[in-house]
């Protein structure tokens, strides 16, 4: 029997081929940080790749702002409400599951029940070296969102908890000359 190219257009729904594209952008980003791991060390590899995934946020979350028509994000609020249609689109389930609890004002806590990125690290045996860029793909949707903020870790599978916590507090709009300055980072 002979393969009918239009029914096999028809298998690749809208669904389908983006689950394609994210299952196959994980597959480049472990393999690339492996290779980094054991051809310059996994400090190098874990170092270049927080700064890649920092970078990358800042691209997800402008052309996010942008299909979204979202030019004005100032507070927690704001930015809450794009994290959240971020990880829909980037990170649906079952890739990533959780819940944001908001802690104040200008704070919350992201917490992961399961994570499509956790489980492929576990199952390669790198959980002792893999350094989770979870925090700095945070840094650079904040930076992108004109905002600032600490973000931290506080519990982490990889380092053998259950579940994944990242805090996220102080938000308040970037300073101009804070602006400036990530903008030459990422120039760079």
């Amino acid at each position: 029997m002979a393969i009918e190219l239009d029914k096999l257009r028809e298998r690749l729904t809208p669904e389908v081929k983006a689950q394609l594209l994210r299952q196959n952008w994980a597959s480049h980003d472990a393999r690339w940080y492996l290779k980094v791991g054991l051809e310059c060390g996994f400090d190098v590899a874990n170092k270049l790749n927080k700064d890649a995934v920092r970078s990358i946020g800042r691209t997800e979350i402008k052309r996010l702002l942008e299909a979204t028509q979202s030019s004005e994000i100032k507070t927690a609020a704001d930015f809450i409400k794009i994290q959240k249609i971020a990880c829909e689109v980037y990170f649906p389930p079952p890739m990533l599951e959780g819940e944001i609890k908001v802690t104040g004002e200008d704070s919350f806590i992201g917490i992961t029940t399961k994570c499509y990125g956790f489980e492929e690290v576990r199952k390669a045996g790198g959980t002792k070296t893999y350094e989770c860029a979870c925090g700095a793909r945070h840094e650079g949707w904040l930076a992108a969102c004109g905002l600032e903020g600490e973000v931290n870790i506080l519990r982490s599978m990889m380092q053998g908890d259950p579940v994944c916590e990242i805090s996220i507090s102080s938000i308040s709009p970037m300073s101009d000359d804070d602006k400036n300055l990530t903008t030459l980072r990422e120039e760079r």
